[in-house]
């Protein structure tokens, strides 16, 4: 978690504002829209269960809510009060419109609302976080469900905190901000296992003695230790030759051993090697530790920092307590524990959500839209379900270089008196502006997007942008005459500087265009595209179909480690691209094609192409059906499935199940921080296959 995140102590509400996900191209347009409809529909009655991401005593969401898919109600019945008027907008139900209430929060939907009771009727309130007792006001009801504004937290959850942002109650960019980071985690890894029972009524895995998904993650290899005067079966660690940093031990946690549940355990990485002691007494993202001690699981909140002396070092394999004996474990992502607590199990192992050191400013892509109040122009994000700009000063998830060409541009229209698009009179020049930054290389392309071909006094626009923004090696205009709210049209052209600009994934280089499409969180595709690896299991002698390949991201990430990879992508610039990547790497095994996957893979196989691999990443609406037949046709020893849509991912991995597949594992990857949107990569074997 953030160390800088602070425990807020004031009671006051938050709206929730409304998150995009990721915008790309598909390899098909067609698909089942009563599919697609049904998912939403899932998709919205997404509730988190209080039972693992908070506890606290509240009973565990049972369904979601009837009613466009709320199916039920939740098993806990709070009861409620409050104000009602003489009037009952719908007959028989214990709330009013305008009326307030109190209400009990057990839940959080898919949108990050808090999911209320009142008198055993459903509301959602925007800026609610499970555990807490709010009072309300009803301002819109259907017949099982309802929408409340928060107007005051009357007992405040212990994971609220105070959004740093100071636009976050009116912008639609994050819908979690008031909640602890590593509350965060824990509630998306739950939004996905509940994706993955409800939707895809799949069977998730659940360790002996109730323990599922309890440890945060960081990135590098876990380094575990123990105190040697504790009883040897309660050992923890690993061969002190596997230790990155001796001098860190100084500031280590001691394992406690058995005598104690909820014993004291240190995770160290090269990314702990800079805390100081101080941090470790808070820093519940060190590590979770559980006991099986009488059936308990208790994530440890607290613990208290001691000197650690005549370490002892053992097997990692000595951490597990699959009898539930009471002897401490710790369930861990990198090495042997976390598998081998699963070992025996049935059902799909979910692991901690994968999360960030630092959760801020991590966006390399801004696609801010301009428009007009009386003083001027404005950019910023879309007001929470409205075309209201809220105009920004800065962004806290973006790059801040992202911030300086968006002040600069609202300072150079603002003085030469340019005029923002208004969609409703189809009038107007600036439409949006959209920023990209390679983290790695520095470089800044701008792109001005503009409702006509002609920018007044070019020629400053360039001059002054180049001068206030160092790094700045493109600036681009888009031009969008379109009666639409598309963003990009059709023609591009430079106005200064390179068509493109550079960045990279771990060690592979790409080109990135004005309309390409980039991962915007370069630190967690690495920590994506690594696990994809992994689980393509590759030895070097490996077909692989990379569908939806776009600019050719995971097709070259994978190619140094295959034999063979196609990638196919329905986008012919993407493809031009990622054709383009391959050069820039000096990548020979790579072949890419335009056209949707369903159609070009039986190509490929008719041309005698026999993938052992193939790895889907398909937008939010997910797999085309005739793809995932495709699939099952074409028997791949493994299917990789990347996904930034849980919902979708449920319903097509319960397609791919069906037709003889296993869902081995899923990893969540906290992709956007601070909103409601997690991706995922999951593991698929043939039922024949031996993994």
């Amino acid at each position: 978690m953030n160390k800088n995140n602070r425990r807020s102590s004031s009671t006051s509400g938050h709206k929730r504002a409304g998150g995009a996900g990721k915008p790309r191209g598909g390899s098909s347009e067609q698909g089942s829209k009563r599919s697609e409809a049904r998912v939403e529909r899932d998709q919205r009655s997404g509730l988190s269960g209080a039972r693992a991401a908070f506890g606290g005593g509240h009973s565990e969401l049972n369904s979601a809510q009837t009613g466009q898919g709320r199916k039920g109600a939740a098993r806990h019945a709070s009861g409620g009060s409050g104000k009602r008027p003489a009037n009952t907008a719908l007959a028989g139900l214990p709330v009013e419109k305008n009326g307030e209430y109190t209400a009990e929060i057990i839940g959080i939907g898919h949108d990050g609302e808090g999911v209320g009771r009142v008198d055993g009727f459903t509301l959602f309130i925007p800026g609610a976080l499970p555990g807490e007792r709010v009072r309300v006001k009803v301002l819109k009801l259907k017949k099982q469900f309802g929408y409340a504004k928060l107007l005051e937290v009357q007992k405040a959850s212990p994971d609220r905190v105070g959004p740093p942002c100071p636009i976050y109650d009116q912008c639609g960019g994050c819908q979690l901000q008031h909640l602890d980071y590593a509350a965060q985690l824990e509630v998306k890894r739950q939004l996905v296992v509940d994706n993955l029972e409800r939707i895809g009524k799949l069977k998730v895995a659940d360790r002996t003695g109730g323990v599922a998904g309890a440890a945060d993650h960081y990135s590098g290899d876990y380094r575990m230790v123990k105190d040697a005067g504790q009883p040897a079966d309660a050992g923890l660690g690993i061969p002190e030759s596997q230790i990155l940093n001796e001098d860190v031990l100084e500031s280590a946690e001691v394992g406690k051993g058995m005598d104690t549940a909820g014993s004291a355990v240190s995770a160290i990485n090269e990314a702990d090697d800079s805390v100081g002691e101080g941090a470790y007494a808070n820093n519940t993202g060190d590590a979770d530790l559980y006991t099986g001690m009488a059936g308990s699981q208790g994530s440890l909140r607290s613990r208290e920092l001691q000197p650690l002396q005549d370490t002892e070092f053992v097997d990692a394999a000595s951490l597990l307590d699959s009898a539930g004996d009471g002897d401490a474990e710790i369930l861990t992502q990198d090495g042997a524990g976390y598998e081998a607590a699963f070992a025996g199990t049935e059902g799909i192992v979910v692991y901690p959500t994968i999360g960030m050191d630092d959760p801020w400013r991590y966006r390399n892509k801004a696609q801010v839209p301009f428009g007009e109040e009386q003083g001027g122009l404005v950019g910023g994000f879309y007001a929470q379900g409205s075309h209201r700009i809220i105009d920004m000063e800065a962004c806290l998830i973006q790059h801040s270089n992202n911030d300086e060409v968006i002040a600069k541009v609202k300072e150079i229209g603002r003085r030469l008196g340019i005029r923002a698009y208004r969609e409703e009179t189809h009038e107007g020049l600036l439409r949006h502006v959209v920023v990209k930054v390679g983290f790695r290389t520095g470089e800044i392309m701008v792109v001005l997007i503009t409702n006509g071909e002609e920018i007044p006094r070019a020629a400053e626009w360039i001059r002054e942008i180049r001068a206030a923004i160092p790094g700045v090696a493109s600036i681009c205009q888009n031009v969008n005459i379109g009666r639409t709210n598309v963003i990009f049209g059709r023609t591009t052209r430079v106005l200064w500087g390179h068509e493109v600009i550079y960045d990279y994934i771990g060690d592979v280089k790409f080109a990135i265009s004005a309309r390409s499409f980039f991962q915007v969180n370069p630190v967690q595709t690495e920590a994506l595209y690594g696990k994809a690896l992994e689980y393509a299991g590759l030895t070097g002698g490996e077909t692989v179909v990379d569908a939806y390949c776009g600019i050719g991201t995971i097709s070259l990430f994978l190619a140094k480690h295959a034999k063979k990879v196609y990638g196919v992508e329905i986008v012919p610039e993407a493809i031009e691209d990622a054709k383009r990547n391959a050069l820039l790497n000096g990548i020979s095994n790579a072949e890419f094609a335009v056209g949707g996957a369903e159609d070009v893979l039986p190509e490929w196989q008719r041309a005698g192409v026999r993938p052992d691999v193939i790895v889907v990443d398909p937008p939010r609406k997910g797999c085309d059906e005739r793809l995932l037949d495709t699939i099952l046709q074409l028997r791949p020893e493994r299917v990789v499935y990347v996904s930034c849509n849980a919902s979708t991912l449920a319903r097509d991995l319960r397609v791919l199940e069906d037709g003889g597949y296993r869902t081995v594992s899923v990893q969540p990857v906290d992709m956007f921080p601070h909103t409601v949107h997690v991706e995922n990569v999951a593991l698929l074997v043939r039922c024949d296959t031996d993994v």
